[in-house]
């Protein structure tokens, strides 16, 4: 199912991520697409702690989550990360949260912006650096 130029991390959903019935809460959810964008990023030599260093930051400007079945206790789930780049200054990143037989249980839509943490204004001619990192995130890992 996984496919070239997508980013992958591999999850075990805990006891403590669920609630009370034992299925995946839904705030998990969007700590694990974070984990899965900070780790890719990591991948292609930007430590995000680097970019808040060098006075960047990319807030979520848009989420969309489509849940099409529940994840429960126990299971382990791959989380599948394509990232859309183009010339606008949004990022975006197409997620699957993927189960048992490579079924799909939940999709995901993330918009971030790179922006100048100094003025909170959006970049839109990025350092060259991001661009070549942004670049190895498009065309997915190697």
């Amino acid at each position: 199912m996984s496919r070239r130029n997508h980013w992958i991390i591999r999850k075990e959903v805990m006891p403590q991520h669920t609630d009370h019935a034992g299925v995946l809460w839904h705030g998990y959810y969007l700590n694990w697409l974070e984990e899965a964008r900070i780790d890719a990023l990591s991948k292609v030599g930007i430590k995000y702690i680097d970019l808040i260093k060098d006075g960047y930051e990319m807030p979520v400007v848009s989420i969309e989550i489509k849940y099409k079945s529940p994840i429960l206790h126990g299971e382990e789930i791959l989380i599948e990360s394509e990232f859309v780049i183009n010339e606008s200054p949004r990022i975006k990143i197409n997620s699957n949260f993927i189960g048992i037989n490579n079924i799909i249980t939940t999709s995901s839509s993330i918009d971030l912006v790179l922006i100048n943490k100094e003025n909170f204004s959006i970049v839109r001619k990025k350092p060259k650096f991001f661009l070549e990192a942004l670049n190895k995130l498009k065309n997915g890992p190697k």
